[in-house]
């Protein structure tokens, strides 16, 4: 299926059989050069060390003899045949030896994948080996891309990904898309399964290179030889390599520390829910209004290839943090996030009429540092035992960056009793809007009414920013109003706003 350039290499490495003295000690340190000291390594001819080969000169690194190796690999429990042969310790030898390295990586990688893999293998009743083939296809790597155009976990080709149902546009490309790409690889496995009588091997082979080659491999061997060891000088020299290759990474991952070989750090899946895209998506806002990088929300969503989603990506589910998506409580404030992050239509302006409101648009203009702080008053909050920046800003509604600016604090550290200075909003007036009274005559005058005894559609509704508050945040508190739209009817070039300025909501 796929021509990975990396399994190409491996193959050719494969013909030459790496040399283990019998009787050789079963723990030792291996050097592909001989040692220089750093003096030395400026001669002509010295081999100079990279500071990983200088790790290996104080890690050691079991050489198990092959006995060893077959008795474990008899140990593991396996529907696909696990054959132990040089050729196969060949490829052992470069996972626990020549590229450890690689091995770290995917142990700290599998449980990313490796329960997805599970639920889908589950599902179709296949082997849960084969959960270790998306580490040959590609290293658990979903942006991954070969030379020939395969891509993905699973290592689809566009044709083969658009046969098994994988959309591939100018905006995304499913083959990337780790569980969709997973549940077409557990249905084009399962069919070369059932074609070739349930023998995995060849169906891993015809995997890699194809039916036709796998077929012309058997025609070749003649005399009804059908298995992989029996056809496999007629097979591709990649493929060759390949059925080997996922011997040895199952080995490899499963005693990876009798090889001393161990992950300083494991991943996980993060925890996601879906947000039913409706409209045109700009990504890069969304990203912004659920306070990520774009490269965050791109990397949970890897089969999206551009920023921008268009018209006709409607009922799009796209994948958001599950602790972002916690503040999108309902379908309203999902549609909010919608219309903050898609682009604002111009809104026609209303017929003017005698009996509309004759107060004057003002235009907000950002309040000055002397006007935010007018509007704030000072209060003194003594330190609790036990209290730390994180739960008095959180308590008192302001940020820590706030506080230890108030503070003149240079770091973290708190004491009992110590006291700390807080600006809080000051209590303000109701707000006084002008609200129209029409006279017989057509003409129409104002009156000065508190806001809380007539709400007319047309007033203006003013809000008073707060130390902590955000666009979203206020977006949220009246009814979803979409953030661009405060920004346009306030001239807010960004999302900066300062407390105690004044924004106009309506």
């Amino acid at each position: 299926m796929t021509y990975s350039k990396f399994f190409t290499l491996l193959a050719a490495m494969a013909g030459s059989i790496w040399a283990v003295d019998a009787q050789a000690a079963s723990h030792s340190l291996l050097f592909e050069a001989p040692l220089v000291s750093p003096k030395d390594s400026l001669k002509p001819g010295a081999v100079q060390l990279t500071p990983e080969e200088l790790a290996l000169l104080v890690e050691i690194i079991p050489n198990e003899p092959d006995e060893v190796i077959a008795d474990r690999l008899s140990c593991l429990d396996s529907e696909i045949p696990l054959v132990f042969n040089n050729y196969v310790r060949n490829f052992i030898d470069y996972f626990t030896i020549r590229n450890r390295k690689y091995t770290r990586t995917m142990l700290q990688r599998e449980n990313v994948y490796f329960p997805l893999f599970e639920k889908y293998l589950k599902k179709y009743d296949m082997p849960d080996e084969l959960k270790y083939l998306s580490i040959v296809e590609s290293g658990l790597s979903p942006k991954a891309q070969s030379p020939v155009g395969a891509a993905g976990l699973w290592q689809f080709m566009k044709p083969t990904g658009r046969e098994y149902g994988l959309e591939q546009t100018s905006f995304t490309d499913e083959r990337l898309d780790p569980e969709k790409s997973t549940d077409a690889a557990m249905r084009f496995l399962r069919r070369l399964h059932k074609y070739y009588d349930g023998d995995w091997e060849l169906a891993l082979a015809a995997y890699n290179c194809g039916q036709g080659n796998v077929n012309k491999a058997i025609r070749r061997a003649g005399g009804g030889k059908k298995t992989f060891w029996e056809i496999f000088p007629y097979l591709p020299r990649e493929t060759r390599g390949y059925v080997p290759s996922m011997t040895a990474v199952r080995y490899a991952m499963n005693y990876a520390g009798e090889h001393n070989i161990f992950s300083d750090s494991i991943l996980y899946a993060p925890q996601v829910d879906y947000l039913e895209v409706t409209q045109a998506m700009d990504l890069e806002k969304l990203a912004w209004e659920l306070h990520l990088t774009p490269g965050e929300l791109m990397a949970l969503n890897p089969e999206i290839t551009k920023t921008k989603l268009p018209d006709q990506k409607n009922n799009y589910k796209l994948r958001v943090p599950a602790n972002r998506a916690a503040l999108l409580a309902s379908a309203a404030d999902k549609r909010c996030i919608l219309m903050a992050a898609a682009p604002v239509a111009p809104q026609p302006k209303p017929q003017e009429t005698p009996v509309m409101l004759a107060a004057v648009k003002k235009e907000a203009e950002p309040a000055t540092e002397t006007e935010a702080t007018s509007s704030l008053e000072k209060t003194t909050y003594t330190v609790q035992r036990g209290d730390n920046l994180t739960q008095i800003a959180q308590r008192h509604n302001v940020t820590i960056e706030q506080l230890k600016e108030w503070n003149n604090l240079a770091s973290n550290k708190l004491m009992p009793e110590q006291k700390l200075q807080l600006l809080q909003p000051a209590q303000a007036a109701e707000p006084v809007v002008s609200t129209p009274v029409v006279l017989a005559s057509n003409k129409t005058t104002t009156k000065e009414t508190p806001a809380k005894q007539i709400v007319q559609p047309q007033e203006q509704l003013i809000h008073h920013v707060q130390p902590g508050d955000t666009l979203w945040q206020i977006s949220r508190k009246y009814n979803g109003i979409p953030v661009e739209q405060i920004k346009k009817l306030n001239n807010l070039k960004d999302n900066a706003i300062k407390p105690g300025q004044k924004l106009i909501l309506s």
